[in-house]
């Protein structure tokens, strides 16, 4: 006895990316008016304009995840190079449409 799905071939869509490297990332530009040169995992908006708060920033910095993102210490406080930062946003993020 056969199983109805054992002849099933998927085929793919050709508007769909074949891997994950041929996604497309969004433009995140427009956060380059809106956050400061240097943004500080302090900073009040961080959580709204990225997604991300300073603390699991800090994780991911542990974690080596943000080895791209250009970083100063400012008093106790570490903060990120805005453009190496959105850039680095936009390397996480996918569109999903």
């Amino acid at each position: 006895m056969t199983s109805k799905f054992q002849n099933t071939v998927s085929v793919p869509n050709e508007n769909e990316p074949r891997n994950r490297q041929e996604r497309r990332h969004p433009d995140l530009s427009i956060l380059l008016k809106e956050f400061p040169p240097w943004i500080l995992r302090t900073f009040p908006r961080l959580k709204e304009l990225s997604g991300y708060t300073g603390r699991y920033l800090a994780n991911l910095d542990c974690l080596g995840e943000t080895k791209d993102v250009q970083k100063i210490l400012l008093g106790n406080t570490v903060a990120y190079e805005r453009e190496s930062f959105v850039k680095w946003l936009e390397s996480r993020s996918r569109i999903i449409l």
